[in-house]
């Protein structure tokens, strides 16, 4: 998760680590006072945006169900053919040198990749052309500089059967596929269930592209009257903290970073305050619609997000904690995730109120 070469080293990445404001805290919690004070908020009720329009062509419904076969896609063992480059086949073989087997050189089953898997020069290109069952006999010399001294610069014959291949079988899309895939009865229906699904997920990347230049124009209306010092000192601390942090994990100091950069602290700290404050500014409005319009992140909604996000990415907490030196729970916390939770629910509204034009 940490770079280990200092010049990788980045604003940007401290940024990306920073605490937030909430870590330590619930979502009802943050900015627990009048934001009034603090911001005004510009109307974000009945702001307007172009009606969302999507269509779905033949060629992209035929180029999804060509993509969802591949995805079906099964490997098989085969023991006919030919070897060509890039299979991955499986063979036995016996190494002799002077008529005399070697330790090392026998094996009774392995994989190889033609063109990926490392051997002596000419075996697996020995291979190449030859017929998925049969005992290749192959003449060659081990290289002098063989990290086997005993069979090193020495002559060597191997006899190699080829027992099988892998062959990726691609699905035919025809009634068997459709109906061991899907709930459908028919290709039509497929094609029509396909056609769905794609146009749902145009839209919602054209509804996302919405909110977010909805929340842009909503962000330029409003202006902040003061910073909450606690908040963003705390920031300022937390990134400083960071980025500190990173630049010793590589046995470095911040004055050695601040070299490589050729910047100054007090050019780092200027961009850290800035980040700071566009940071609290993006969050008291989203704080301060949330409660004008009773939304909240519930504790169950937030464990169900990290439980996916762990489950999507095949971990458990422990491997997690194991990979990252961190716990899921800080982790999120200092993502900063129930208020970018929260900011999905704040422009769902502002979006609801919109008008489409």
């Amino acid at each position: 998760m940490r770079k280990k070469i200092i010049k990788c080293i980045s604003l940007a990445a401290a940024t990306v680590l920073t605490l937030s404001v909430l870590t330590g805290c619930g979502g009802d919690k943050a900015y627990d006072y009048d934001l009034s004070e603090y911001v005004k908020v510009g109307e974000y009720k009945g702001l307007t945006y172009d009606k969302i329009k999507v269509s779905v062509s033949e060629a992209e419904i035929k180029s999804e169900i060509k993509d969802r076969c591949k995805a079906a896609a099964t490997t098989e063992e085969v023991k006919e053919g030919t070897v060509k480059d890039g299979d991955t086949i499986n063979v036995s073989y016996e190494g002799r040198i002077d008529g005399e087997t070697f330790e090392g050189g026998t094996s009774e089953s392995s994989d190889i990749t033609i063109g990926t898997t490392s051997m002596i020069d000419g075996f697996v290109e020995g291979l190449i052309g030859k017929e998925i069952g049969k005992t290749v006999t192959l003449n060659l010399k081990f290289p002098d500089d063989y990290e086997n001294e005993d069979v090193a610069g020495k002559d060597v014959v191997f006899d190699v059967k080829i027992n099988s291949k892998k062959v990726t079988v691609v699905p035919e899309y025809d009634l068997d596929f459709v109906k061991n895939n899907s709930d459908c009865k028919s290709l039509e229906e497929y094609e029509k269930s396909v056609k769905a699904d794609l146009k749902a997920e145009k839209e919602e990347t054209a509804k996302e592209a919405v909110m977010q230049a909805l929340w842009s124009e909503l962000v330029d209306k409003s202006e902040v009257i003061k910073y909450p010092e606690e908040e963003l000192n705390a920031i300022q601390a937390a990134m400083k903290d960071s980025l500190v942090e990173q630049i010793e994990s590589t046995g470095s100091t911040l004055e050695d970073y601040l070299e490589s950069q050729k910047t100054d602290e007090k050019t780092i700290d200027k961009q850290i305050k800035d980040y700071a404050e566009g940071r609290v500014f993006n969050e008291m409005i989203i704080y301060t619609i949330a409660r004008a319009e009773n939304l909240e992140v519930t504790d169950k909604e937030y464990n169900d997000y990290i439980d996916n996000m762990l489950e999507s990415s095949g971990i458990d907490e422990k491997t997690f904690e194991d990979t990252y030196g961190v716990t899921i729970d800080d982790y999120c916390e200092r993502e900063g995730l129930r208020p970018a939770l929260l900011y999905n629910k704040v422009m769902e509204k502002v979006f609801e109120y919109g008008k489409a034009k």
